[in-house]
Formats: C-alpha cells, sequence, structure tokens
C-alpha cells in the first residue's frame, strides 16, 4: 500500500512518513496567521472566518450539551430550580399577607412608572397642530386599519443597513451576470 507522505508536518522537507490520516499535523485546523497569510482579498478571508467561526460554534455547543448532560451538572441545575422556585413562593407569600419587613430582612420591590398619551384626550386639550408635532402613528395598526395600499402616499421610507454577509459566488454564476 502506498500513500504521499505528509506534507503538513513540521520539520524536515519531505514530511513525516505517516500516513496522512495517521498523523496530528495533517488534521489540526490551520492556525489563524495561516489563514490569513494564504489570501489578501478580505472577501473571501471574511467569508472563510465565518465558516470558522461557526465550526467553533458547533465544537463549542458539543462541548456545553456534554458538559450539560454531566450527572453533578443536572443536579445543581436541579437545585438552582428548587432554590428559586421556593424564592419566589415565599415572596408571594410575605406580600400577601402584607410583610414588608421582618426582622432584619426587608421585602424591597422595585418599580417603574410608565406614562401613556392618550391620542383623545390629547388633541382635544391641545389641539390638532400639537397632535400632528407630537403623533407617531404605528405602521402595523395604520395597515390594520386602513390597508397598506391606504398608506402608499403618506409614508417616508428610510433604508437601515442592518446586517453584512459575504456569500460565495461560482464562477459559473458570473457568467450569467456578464
Amino acid at each position: 500500500m502506498s500513500w504521499n507522505p505528509c506534507r503538513d508536518c513540521p520539520g524536515d522537507e519531505g514530511g513525516c512518513m505517516e500516513h496522512p490520516a495517521e498523523c496530528g499535523a495533517a488534521k489540526r485546523p490551520p492556525t489563524e496567521q495561516e489563514i490569513q497569510i494564504s489570501t489578501n482579498n478580505p472577501l473571501e478571508r471574511a467569508f472563510m472566518a465565518r465558516i470558522r467561526a461557526d465550526e467553533y460554534r458547533e465544537a463549542l455547543a458539543a462541548l456545553q450539551q456534554e458538559f450539560d448532560e454531566r450527572p453533578d451538572v443536572i443536579d445543581l441545575k436541579r437545585r438552582i430550580e428548587r432554590c428559586e422556585e421556593e424564592r419566589w413562593q415565599c415572596i408571594a407569600q410575605a406580600k400577601s399577607a402584607g410583610i414588608s419587613k421582618m426582622g432584619n430582612y426587608l421585602l424591597k420591590i422595585r418599580t417603574r412608572k410608565t406614562r401613556t398619551v392618550i391620542p383623545k384626550l390629547f388633541f382635544a386639550k391641545h389641539g390638532a397642530e400639537a397632535f400632528v408635532e407630537c403623533a407617531t402613528i404605528a405602521i402595523g395598526k395604520a395597515e390594520a386599519l386602513l390597508g397598506k395600499a391606504a398608506l402608499d402616499d403618506c409614508c417616508e421610507v428610510e433604508v437601515k443597513e442592518i446586517g453584512v454577509a459575504v456569500v460565495y459566488e461560482r464562477p459559473e454564476d458570473q457568467e450569467d451576470e456578464v
């Protein structure tokens, strides 16, 4: 049986004489520096970097799954859930009993006030001019009420960049465009 010697091994120019499937250097992924040196095309590097990141995410997810399936981790998560459940039950019990302080323990409840303008009342009190200056109309509600076509001449369209991707285009796809 013959095979080409592994050329990925550091060392002498001939490479090692192990079968490439057995050689550790042949299995290792290229280093970041090796990848960056391989091309000066920033789009190709961006595309390949996304692929590498996806591969790393998959490896991390596999490790996370292995970790999450360990019996000691499962036990700790159950204990945490039970403690959180007990905590919320005790808080609910104290609130329903009207207990806000007992011994050195104080029940602190954080609240947030939100104000909402009632459009009809605002319009009646401040008039049409102030209403038009301040009003923001939810596009979904307006479309539901009047229909999408009714808003075409009333809307301002703004295009925002929400993401960027580099995609690989096969050479035969490029010939179709020319």
